[in-house]
């Protein structure tokens, strides 16, 4: 560089692997900004995390309450104030900071706000508010997130549709509703807004939900959200098209070779999602495909000096696996240190309930990779638990190698976010189904059937 650069380390995206990423800068002592083009924390705070997981508590607590009448409360005519669970959940993600600068402000890292394009690989101009400035730095870190991917629907442009940012955001209630996409966030909204008495339709291209989880998931799951919720799950059923009239909404979509139409008040699109890469990468020499940016082992791109990390570099999405990328790649950069990523341990979650968890290899991921192996499945009702919460939908599925190591597992239960963590450590330090077979497990808790497939896989 001709001449000095205004910063030492320049982060692009305040999200998870951003944030992360600055804060760590500025603790190394480095001069540090963080470039955001929208609310300060990025997506995991504003519209995703914080939210989501302040608008599915309320309805957990909710809905069990309703149904605790079997247990002896009276609970038949309690409600609930839909304005108050709206503010609950600003409230959510104020206090974790969403839309604030104060944490990088107070940690001693310039913020500036606006959307970066490279120049060079040494800088990029910023603009917002109808200005321009341009900063330069010595590394740069990207971690600009993804984008909703909307494809092959017709009038989808015509149509006013919400997005999984803003579906929780609805002033008022529909009466009926259509999801278009039933992964983890197609789920969950389908439970939180049956779960207040919305008539959902839930439609999936492919032959389950959570098509990316083994074959029992999706099948438990999917007969649990119609049986407790009334949700109308159309697999296999392709969107085509959307159009609206002054009362309502038409979705036109392809199910077994049928056209059919169902009519709505409220469409959601919670569909795929690609790399935000628009950045004028070229310029800086960073190369990208449509999966996204490309980086080696350690997060460094095809320039030298950036960096990137989170969904920007495709694979799955996750603000776990985004924090420890962005720590990751901050690491490497500023202590010149060459860690590779590794992924071993990290769990993902559909924050249904039943509780959605998966580590490590699956079934399908084992033949994918021609990986021998012998699982166990275990019912929920065949521990105690399940009949002390009167809850039967869902299971442990435990995978391990010929030798008895444990390669992963796919927990659905009430607890499922705790009940992996076991499995999780036992894949990350190699550990054996003998070793967690041999483990005392509370007796009355859902972790018991982690043992008992521990057990069956021993036998």
């Amino acid at each position: 560089m001709s001449k000095k650069a205004e910063y030492q380390y320049v982060v692009i995206g305040s999200g998870a692997a951003g944030s992360t990423a600055a804060l760590m800068g500025a603790k190394l002592g480095k001069r540090t900004a963080i470039i955001e083009a929208d609310h300060w924390g990025g997506a995991t705070l504003n519209y995703r995390d914080a939210p989501y997981g302040a608008a599915l508590g309320f309805t957990e607590r909710y809905a069990e309450a309703i149904a605790s009448s079997r247990f002896g409360l009276a609970s038949a005519s309690l409600g609930y104030n839909y304005s108050t669970i709206l503010n609950w959940q600003a409230t959510a993600v104020r206090r974790a900071g969403g839309g604030s600068k104060k944490v990088y402000e107070t940690a001693g890292i310039d913020c500036i706000h606006g959307f970066a394009k490279f120049v060079s690989n040494s800088e990029v101009i910023v603009s917002g508010n109808g200005e321009e400035r341009s900063v330069t730095g010595e590394k740069f870190l990207i971690a600009t997130g993804a984008n909703l991917v909307i494809s092959g629907i017709s009038g989808v442009e015509k149509v006013s549709c919400w997005t999984p940012d803003t579906a929780l955001r609805m002033s008022r209630l529909p009466r009926a509703l259509l999801i278009v996409g039933a992964g983890s966030t197609g789920c969950e909204l389908a439970e939180y807004f049956a779960a207040l008495g919305v008539k959902v339709l839930l439609a999936e291209a492919k032959d389950r939900v959570l098509p990316g989880e083994d074959p029992e998931v999706g099948e438990t799951l999917g007969q649990y959200l119609n049986d407790r919720f009334q949700v109308k799950v159309l697999t296999n059923a392709c969107v085509v098209a959307v159009e609206q009239d002054a009362k309502s909404k038409q979705v036109v979509f392809v199910q077994d070779g049928r056209e059919k139409a169902v009519r709505v008040e409220a469409i959601v699109l919670a569909t795929s999602s690609e790399a935000a890469v628009d950045l004028d990468l070229e310029k800086a020499g960073v190369k990208y495909s449509q999966y996204g940016i490309l980086v080696d082992n350690t997060l460094r791109t095809s320039a030298r000096n950036i960096w990137a990390a989170g969904d920007v570099v495709g694979g799955e999405s996750s603000t776990e696996k985004a924090i420890y990328e962005g720590k990751l790649a901050t690491s490497n950069a500023l202590k010149k240190a060459t860690n590779n990523r590794v992924y071993t341990g990290t769990v993902r979650l559909t924050n249904t309930v039943p509780k959605v968890a998966k580590v490590g290899l699956n079934e399908v991921e084992c033949a994918q990779i021609k990986q021998k192996q012998k699982s166990a499945l275990v019912p929920l009702e065949k521990v105690s638990a399940s009949n002390l919460n009167d809850f039967k939908a869902g299971f442990v599925k435990l995978v391990a190698d010929s030798k008895g190591q444990i390669l992963g597992a796919t927990v659905v239960c009430p607890e499922a976010d705790l009940v992996i963590q076991e499995i999780a450590l036992a894949v990350r330090c190699g550990l054996s189904v003998t070793e967690i077979a041999g483990t005392p497990h509370i007796a009355n808790s859902w972790s018991e059937a982690i043992r008992v497939a521990a057990r069956k896989l021993v036998a």
